[in-house]
C-alpha cells in the first residue's frame, strides 16, 4: 500500500476521512448566506427587529460583517436539529411562546438548511475527483462525516461527482451509530476498513474535528480557509494544510 505525504512528512495511512463543509467545500458560500437567509426571513415572520437578527447570529456564532462563520460556533459544528433547538431557544427568550418558536425554527431555519444545494452554492476546494481517485488507486479508504443531514450530503455529493469515490458517509441525522464530535465516529470506521486507529487520518476545518481525531487516536490534520481559523487550528492540529492537494501518494 501506498504512503501519504503531507508537508513534506510521510505517512503509513490505510484511511482518509473528510469533514465536508468547510474541507471539500467551501463553507462559507453556502451556509452563510443560508443562515442570513434564513434569519432575515424569521425576524420578518415574528415582527421582530434588527437586535433580535443580531441575536440569532450572535447566538449561532456568525458575523453578518465579516460575513464569517465561528469555528467553535453551532453554524459551524452542531448537527441541524440542535441548530434548530438554538434558534427557538433565542426566539423564545425574545418573548415568543415555545410553540411558536419551534414553528418558526422549522420553517425558516430547517426547511432551508436541508434543502438540497443547488450547483451555485458548492465550490469544490480542489479538484476532487481526480484527488479522490488517486487515493482509491492507491488502496487508500475515503469516508465523509459530516453534522449536515444525509439527503442534502448525498446530494452534494453527486453535484461534486464524487458519490462513488466516498466508501462511507456518516451524517448528523443518522438513527443508527455515532455521531460527530463522538470519537467512536472513527473508531467505528477505523474498524469496518479493517485499519488501526494510528493510521486514520481526519481532515477537518474546525476545532471540533481535531479533537474528536485526538481523542479517538487518530491523526488530526486542519485545512485553512474554512470556518477554523488558523491560530486555533495550529493549537490542535498534528499538520496544517491549506489546501487538499497538498495531500499526495507517495
Amino acid at each position: 500500500m501506498a504512503n501519504l505525504n503531507l508537508r513534506d512528512c510521510v505517512f503509513d495511512a490505510k484511511v482518509l476521512v473528510f469533514d465536508k463543509d468547510g474541507t471539500l467545500i467551501d463553507f462559507h458560500t453556502i451556509w452563510g448566506a443560508r443562515m442570513v437567509s434564513a434569519a432575515e426571513s424569521m425576524v420578518s415572520a415574528c415582527k421582530g427587529d434588527d437586535d433580535l437578527r443580531d441575536r440569532l447570529f450572535r447566538t449561532v456564532g456568525y458575523s453578518l460583517e465579516r460575513n464569517q462563520t465561528f469555528g467553535s460556533g453551532p453554524l459551524a459544528v452542531a448537527p441541524i436539529a440542535e441548530l434548530e433547538t438554538i434558534v427557538a431557544t433565542v426566539l423564545y427568550q425574545a418573548g415568543i411562546s415555545w410553540d411558536e418558536a419551534v414553528t418558526l425554527a422549522v420553517e425558516h431555519l430547517t426547511k432551508r438548511m436541508v434543502a438540497p444545494p443547488a450547483a451555485d452554492e458548492i465550490r469544490p476546494r480542489a479538484n476532487l475527483v481526480s484527488l479522490l481517485r488517486t487515493f482509491r488507486d492507491a488502496e487508500i479508504r475515503v469516508a465523509v462525516a459530516t453534522t449536515d443531514n444525509r439527503l442534502p450530503a448525498e446530494n452534494c455529493l453527486e453535484v461534486l461527482g464524487i458519490e462513488s469515490l466516498i466508501e462511507q458517509l456518516l451524517c448528523g441525522d443518522d438513527r443508527t451509530g455515532p455521531r460527530k464530535p463522538d470519537p467512536a465516529v472513527l473508531l467505528d470506521i477505523a474498524e469496518s476498513f479493517g485499519a488501526p486507529i494510528d493510521q486514520v487520518i481526519m481532515v477537518g476545518d474546525t476545532v471540533s474535528d481535531l479533537k474528536m481525531a485526538k481523542a479517538a487516536g487518530a491523526m488530526a490534520v486542519a485545512i485553512t480557509g474554512g470556518a477554523g481559523s488558523r491560530e486555533a487550528l495550529e493549537q490542535q492540529a498534528d499538520i496544517v494544510i491549506d489546501s487538499l492537494e497538498e495531500i499526495s501518494v507517495i
